[in-house]
């Protein structure tokens, strides 16, 4: 297994027939949801294999805990899986994570594939086990997701680390940097503060968040937190990712999401880019989390280039 220049296990890169194992860990979800998915996934040229318990339905999660627990506990555990793609989002995969057996996945490491709800996941085996991960579309989203993005992702399970990127944003503030990327969702990440599941965020690292049907007063709130918990001052570097939907109150909060969020971010003095295509979107680019990237920012393009 490659290891990148921060430690980061890699788990080995998918080959054409490799099976890839749905789970899901939190909402619940039906064989109607994915269908689309489990075309694409077959047309990509992978085999596809769905957990027990996938289809179950339990109140608004995917079967009790004690069923998602098993299912994802399987799935890891399964030597024929090469990678497990989270069905979907929601809420529910913190309920499980504390009772998950991670032994043989850390001699065994598969990708893990999911964003939204599945930071809890993804955020506490790159800090628990340092194995890096794929924050990215899951099968629920597929058939909302734009081909490039779904393209991006089967490039990074087959070892195909491409550069991301995008056009300048008012906001940003340019400069070249390397460090290790890690984050996701802003609603989970704020909840997995003080946590073991919390990143250490003493090394050099490029955070990036994104989020979905939030007020606005609600995201200057979860700012806040990550700026008094000490974690925005030791970045060395941020990517905002997508703010979808965000809401307003009846008296108007009186900035827009990217606006308050730079108003608490620009004293700080490293490379920071907005509206980068993470997140709850059609444009989700897939990002290997603990992977060592350069981020260069200039008043043209911002760009994301692998150091793997």
């Amino acid at each position: 297994m490659p290891i990148n220049n921060f430690n980061s296990i890699m788990p080995p890169f998918l080959k054409m027939g490799d099976q890839i194992e749905i789970v899901a860990s939190a909402k619940f979800v039906s064989k109607e949801d994915i269908l689309d998915a489990t075309e694409v996934i077959s047309n990509y040229g992978f085999k596809i294999k769905h957990t027990s318990h996938l289809f179950v339905k339990k109140n608004v999660f995917a079967g009790t805990v004690q069923q998602r627990i098993d299912s994802l506990q399987n799935a890891l555990d399964n030597k024929d899986t090469k990678a497990i793609f989270f069905a979907r989002g929601g809420y529910g995969s913190i309920q499980i994570i504390d009772y998950i057996d991670f032994s043989v996945f850390e001699k065994y490491p598969k990708w893990l594939v999911g964003f939204s709800d599945i930071t809890t996941i993804l955020i506490h085996v790159q800090q628990k086990y340092n194995i890096a991960c794929i924050h990215g579309p899951m099968p629920f989203n597929f058939k909302k997701t734009d081909s490039k993005s779904l393209n991006k992702l089967f490039e990074l399970l087959t070892g195909k680390l491409k550069d991301i990127k995008v056009r300048h944003h008012n906001f940003n503030k340019v400069g070249t940097i390397t460090g290790k990327i890690l984050g996701g969702n802003l609603s989970v990440l704020c909840g997995l503060v003080g946590s073991q599941s919390f990143v250490n965020f003493e090394s050099d690292i490029i955070l990036f968040i994104e989020d979905v049907d939030e007020y606005l007063y609600h995201i200057e709130r979860m700012i806040y937190i990550l700026n008094r918990s000490g974690l925005l001052k030791n970045l060395k570097g941020l990517i905002v990712g997508g703010m979808t939907n965000t809401m307003d109150n009846e008296i108007p909060f009186g900035k827009d999401v990217y606006e308050l969020i730079n108003d608490i971010t620009e004293k700080y003095d490293y490379p920071t880019c907005f509206n980068f295509p993470i997140g709850h979107g059609r444009s989700n680019y897939p990002v290997i989390i603990g992977s060592r990237v350069e981020l260069k920012i200039n008043t043209s393009f911002s760009t994301i280039h692998y150091k793997i």
